[in-house]
């Protein structure tokens, strides 16, 4: 999965901001200042993902040519689902793997990890290093 950047409509009000988003209809929050409505931004957009789990639209890029009011403007949030995944998600699960015994009689004799060296290789074959 990859990291999508929405764009999102941020409207000052007072010293607080409402944020909507172009591509989600059902997508509203605020914060009590710019910094604190990004986040919740940001958090809108996670707690949505299992309701569009595998079917996320498409980024509006053109949001250039949107016209906003003199309070509004229009910032690019992102949503990296891979980086969420792993924050909520840090249960280790066993898994078998096969291999010759020979094989890892020696690893066992170097002092190997399997579990990290297998994590290790799934993280860089995936491109998450």
């Amino acid at each position: 999965m990859k990291k999508y950047f929405y764009p999102a409509i941020f409207s000052k009000e007072g010293n607080s901001y409402s944020v909507k988003f172009l591509d989600f209809e059902n997508i509203f929050t605020f914060g009590d200042s710019f910094d604190d409505a990004y986040y919740m931004a940001q958090d809108a957009l996670y707690a949505m993902l299992p309701e569009y789990k595998d079917k996320l639209p498409a980024p509006t890029f053109d949001y250039m040519k949107i016209k906003v009011k003199p309070n509004e403007f229009i910032s690019m949030v992102l949503l990296d689902p891979i980086e969420h995944e792993k924050k909520i998600s840090s249960k280790s699960v066993n898994t078998t793997v096969t291999m010759p015994e020979w094989l890892k009689n020696l690893a066992d004799t170097k002092g190997i990890n399997f579990s990290k060296l297998l994590q290790d290789s799934i993280k860089k074959e995936l491109n998450l290093f």
